[in-house]
Order: structure tokens, then C-alpha cells, then sequence
């Protein structure tokens, strides 16, 4: 990582959803073993979660800024992606949601993440939300940790089911979007970042 110039963030658009889909699939496998049954992990197919992807970016434009779609991009190549929404109806007392914020492994832990979730979240303030969602599998003490550093509360712990597997989730939220930004500019970022 340490020859890599700069890390641009920039709107999703349909071609990029093979990477978007590898880009899930990597990170899943490196990031879930142990709190998902490794029989479903090695059974992730890269072209189901293209077709996948690709309906959602296809989608993007009727959606107009309810939903959106950032990809961190490194010398043209696509490291990671972030997604979020508005929600149709207050979730836990929160007006949007972030879907997603997958980077490549190699990645992980190097401040994109705080900065793509800060994307995101930009994005939704602008459409008049100011309050955030995310939930993250309970077992998953990484993510926790991140979404707590960003300022992040606990809401909630409950079941759920995942393509037939049962497990345990956690809700974190901002009430407060500027809480959200403040805690990701507080943090050392590499200046490359953009």
C-alpha cells in the first residue's frame, strides 16, 4: 500500500458491478470466517452477486439520492465500495441506513472505510436525513470496534435469518450525523485520501 499515490471515491455505476460483487465476495471470505459456516462462504457464487449488483445500479437512477453506491478506486483499480439509503419509514428511530462498506483485504484498516461511511452518510444528510443505521453480525468484534470509534450506539442485538442461516445482529446508529463526521475527522487519515 505504501506506493500507492492517492484513493478517490466516486459515484458507482452499472460497469462496476463484477468488482463490486468480487470486492463483497473477498471480504466476506476474510472477514466472516469463524461467524458464518465455512460451507457458505465457499459456496458464494461471484455471478449471482453480480446479477445482484448489477440490478441495484441499474436501479440507481430511478431511486434518484434516496439510495447511493461510492467505490474507493486506486490507480483505477476498485478496493472497496459503501452503500446507503433513506428509509421509507424510521428504522429504531433512524431515517437511513448503511447497506454496506466492503473493502479489499489488503485494505482494510487503513482509513478508507471511516471515509467511505463519511461519503455515504454526506450524501444522505444532503437528502435530509440525520440519523444513521448499520447493522453488522454481533460476533463481528472488527466492525463493532469501527462503528463505535465513529461514534456509534448500540440499539439493539437480535436474531435474524440469512439465506437460512440463523444468526445474531447488532444495530448501531447516529442521531446525529454531525456526531458521524466529527468522529471520522478526528481520526489520522492517510492526506492521500480524497
Amino acid at each position: 500500500m505504501s506506493s500507492i499515490k492517492e484513493i478517490n471515491l466516486r459515484r458507482a455505476t452499472v460497469a462496476d458491478a463484477d468488482v463490486i460483487a468480487a470486492v463483497r465476495i473477498e471480504s466476506w471470505l476474510a472477514s466472516y470466517r469463524g461467524m458464518i459456516p465455512d460451507e457458505y462462504l465457499d459456496s458464494m457464487k461471484l455471478e449471482e452477486s453480480i446479477i445482484h449488483w448489477r440490478t441495484i445500479l441499474e436501479a440507481l437512477p430511478a431511486a434518484g439520492e434516496r439510495i447511493c453506491v461510492f467505490v474507493a478506486e486506486s490507480e483505477g483499480q476498485v478496493i472497496g465500495f459503501a452503500s446507503g439509503m433513506l428509509l421509507p419509514e424510521p428504522k429504531l428511530e433512524m431515517e437511513a441506513e448503511l447497506t454496506a462498506v466492503y473493502l479489499r483485504p489488503a485494505w482494510q484498516r487503513s482509513g478508507i472505510g471511516r471515509r467511505m461511511v463519511q461519503k455515504v452518510a454526506r450524501t444522505l444528510q444532503a437528502q435530509g436525513s440525520n440519523s444513521l443505521l448499520v447493522w453488522v453480525i454481533a460476533e463481528n468484534a472488527i466492525a463493532r470496534n469501527f462503528y463505535e470509534e465513529l461514534g456509534g450506539a448500540l440499539l439493539l442485538e437480535q436474531k435474524f435469518s440469512w439465506d437460512g442461516l440463523d444468526l445474531m445482529e447488532a444495530g448501531y446508529g447516529w442521531q446525529d450525523l454531525s456526531v458521524l463526521m466529527a468522529s471520522v475527522n478526528a481520526l489520522p487519515t492517510s492526506p492521500s485520501l480524497h
